[in-house]
């Protein structure tokens, strides 16, 4: 395949082959996992062929769907989509392989498939997305794809979970469409490739860009969602914890980024060098790392621990944009000053490339270390049936692959040198500190900057707090797997009796995620320094992450030290938090031994803030609302008529009916009256015409009140207006 729609594509045409044969009750399980495997290992080499043809010279160009939704979907290939279209479609293969095991006994395997397989088509078109009409359009499809993962056991809890994902998902959907609106019409197109250098002509020209900042905001509660961020996390730990643990990993490792992506497009199409919102996303991104790592810390159960541990990292691959955007702002303010040649702004350069490199890498480790996590998760729960840390402790014990790729993916994620994860947060912290350095010189020049240098020295004690807390957590994690033992001495016997507790294909999924993790991390300048390279041609940064890499030291002592630093927070915070605190609860007598949720349920943002606010409160402030509109007119009502439109007074008062029955039955009286004297009839009796259309009056009247107040009529106006608005729209155009 040599264009993006192949690719985005082939998923969908899979799906209905894999109904088609899988739609007999006579197939097996087995059969629909080998499919999987099949259709996501064709997804991966065509994302593969794609960067192949790419790097050859042969680039596909923009692909076109013409008639969707009026303005069409419209695909393109570069070096960031490129990659991350790779992660895809390789994390999706994974995870067929892990799920060929862990789904064999699962219940609706093949709807579960079905999702897989839209959710994959959905994720790739926005990846691949040329314009943001075709990001929001398959955004959306995959918001309702992957909800029915959480909503897949269809218990009480995971309906529970579900509904919060799928309000989120509506809500931050229209939030996302609301500001496409904005920006189309502020500036006049919805091709990436446009957006930024109309966005640059309205800056130059001294434009009010205060609408794009507001479709921003409205954009970044969709996308900010999906990924997350704080405050709009909060169907993140549920969801999490209840979808099957491929559809977790997927979750994590994928799906996440989909709202990175988003805010980098924002961030760098839209609001281009506006240090304002870098400010916004920076504030943003240190309250997501620190919330989610305090959460990761004080939680009693494994999943959720991995879940809030997803959302510290995604608050320091935030952190990274909003760097971004601040040193694009600080580059702009000292070259419009006349210094473009100085070695101030080659520093800011250099500073600049640290950022995005740092956020690039982070996000392709955070994908490796959690689809390993995620699938270890899975094959504990496979066998204790449970992720409480008290069920799953010393399942580890004796298990020499589970512990080295554990070891790796949790000293990955927590910044342990020698390690993948300690070069992008290397990366990031270097690109706040220097930041902090420079703007002191800006602010010496004159320049006033988005960020003062209070805020970016809090950020940076928050940044290595955060990497603390991420040490505590997987800390906490890997002593309970494999240094305790379980309270229950025939429970630990059975745990290390397990030989055969991993199957093949989920060590090979296992494995070949591990196996970049110090690959990276010992030798980052031959293989994260061409992948970030390839990855970032698409924003112009070659040059600059050639620069800053070329005399970038990640083994000095300057850096080690950052590392250090959190090592220490991490080791203090385990043993005050978790060895003191959460399993020195047993000396009250309230609490058993062991390990307990220790965060307050009376902060719980989704149970007593969103849904108070948007189920119970909105609803009966609404309804207030209403009602006093509703007596509003009313009110207008009885004032018109008895005014303008009061009813005219007959002569004498009706016994029964209305004006117009009797004056209809009268007049038919006097037809019938005048029609015996003319032709000289004799027998003449009076019929009461005016009685009898009184009574048809009502009969009538009650008749299409009944069908008035019906469904079905409701339903035939409301195609009935359908129609008629086709009608008009097919006319207009």
């Amino acid at each position: 395949m040599r264009n993006t729609f192949g690719a985005v594509f082939f998923p969908f045409v899979m799906c209905v082959v894999f109904w088609l044969i899988c739609r007999s009750k006579s197939k097996g399980k087995k059969a629909a996992a080998l499919i999987m495997i099949f259709a996501t290992a064709v997804e991966l080499i065509a994302a593969l062929s794609l960067m192949y043809f790419d790097l050859r010279g042969m680039s596909s160009g923009i692909c076109k769907v013409a008639g969707v939704g009026g303005l069409g979907l419209h695909f393109m290939y570069t070096g960031f989509r490129g990659v991350f279209g790779v992660v895809t479609a390789f994390a999706w293969f994974i995870t067929a392989l892990f799920s060929y095991t862990f789904m064999k006994d699962d219940t609706n395997v093949i709807r579960y498939d079905i999702c897989n397989l839209l959710t994959l088509g959905a994720t790739m078109g926005i990846f691949y997305a040329a314009d943001l009409f075709t990001l929001f359009f398959f955004f959306e499809m995959m918001s309702f794809t992957s909800f029915l993962w959480v909503a897949h056991r269809q218990t009480r809890s995971s309906l529970y979970a579900a509904g919060t994902y799928l309000g989120i998902a509506i809500a931050g959907g229209m939030a996302i469409l609301m500001g496409l609106f904005i920006v189309y019409e502020r500036l006049g197109t919805l091709y990436f490739d446009e957006m930024y250098g109309h966005a640059v002509e309205l800056m130059q020209r001294g434009a009010n860009l205060g609408w794009l900042f507001v479709a921003a905001g409205c954009m970044f509660v969709g996308f900010g969602a999906k990924a997350g961020a704080f405050p709009v996390h909060v169907w993140l730990p549920d969801s999490y914890t209840e979808a099957p643990a491929p559809a977790t990993a997927l979750l994590s490792a994928v799906l996440s980024k989909t709202g990175i992506f988003g805010i980098l497009l924002l961030t760098l199409d839209v609001l281009p060098t506006q240090g304002g919102w870098g400010a916004f996303l920076l504030i943003v991104g240190v309250a997501t790392m620190t919330v989610g790592g305090i959460r990761g810390v004080m939680c009693g159960n494994l999943k959720t621990t991995l879940a809030y541990s997803s959302m510290s990292q995604i608050g320091f691959i935030l952190t990274g944009v909003g760097m971004q955007s601040l040193l694009a702002e600080l580059l702009t303010a000292f070259a419009s000053a006349g210094y473009a040649d100085s070695a101030e702004v080659s520093e800011i350069v250099t500073v600049f490339g640290m950022a995005i490199n740092g956020t690039f890498l982070h996000m392709l480790n955070h994908s490796l270390v959690k689809l390993i996590l995620f699938m270890a998760a899975g094959v504990i729960f496979t066998h204790v049936g449970s992720y409480d840390l008290n069920q799953v402790r010393g399942f580890g014990h004796r298990k020499p692959f589970l512990l080295v790729t554990f070891v790796l993916a949790a000293a990955g994620v927590g910044g342990i040198p020698l390690l993948n994860g300690y070069v992008s947060k290397t990366l990031l912290h270097e690109s706040i500190v220097k930041y902090g350095e420079l703007i002191s010189l800006a602010a010496v020049n004159g320049a006033v900057m988005a960020a003062t240098p209070m805020m970016i020295k809090v950020s940076e004690v928050l940044f290595l707090f955060s990497g603390g807390l991420t040490v505590a957590y997987m800390t906490k994690l890997f002593i309970v797997l494999f240094i305790e033992k379980n309270r229950d001495k025939k429970v630990q016997e059975s745990y290390d009796a397990k030989k055969n507790y991993m199957p093949v294909l989920t060590k090979v999924a296992i494995g070949v995620c591990a196996l970049p993790i110090p690959l990276i991390g010992i030798l980052p300048n031959l293989v994260a320094k061409p992948v970030a390279e390839y990855g970032l041609v698409q924003f112009g940064l070659s040059a600059l992450l050639e620069h800053h890499q070329e005399n970038m030291h990640y083994y000095s002592m300057e850096n080690l030290s950052g590392a250090l630093v959190s090592i220490v927070v991490g080791v203090i915070v385990y043993l005050l938090v978790v060895r003191f605190w959460m399993l020195g609860r047993h000396f009250s007598k309230n609490h058993e031994k062991g390990y307990h949720e220790l965060f307050p349920a009376w902060l719980n943002l989704e149970k007593y803030v969103y849904r108070a606010v948007l189920y119970t409160a909105m609803p009966f402030v609404l309804g207030i609302v209403a009602r006093i509109l509703d007596s509003i007119v009313d009110t207008i009502v009885v004032l018109l008529r008895k005014t303008i439109y009061r009813d005219r007074a007959l002569p004498y008062e009706l016994p029964e009916g209305n004006y117009i029955t009797h004056t209809i039955g009268l007049s038919m009286e006097r037809v019938r009256l005048l029609y015996y004297t003319v032709m000289r009839k004799e027998g003449y009796t009076p019929k009461n015409y005016a009685h009898k259309f009184a009574m048809k009056s009502i009969e009538l009247f009650e008749n299409f009140h009944i069908i008035e107040r019906s469904l079905s009529f409701g339903l035939f106006m409301f195609c009935v207006g359908l129609v008629l608005t086709m009608i008009y729209l097919l006319v207009v155009n």
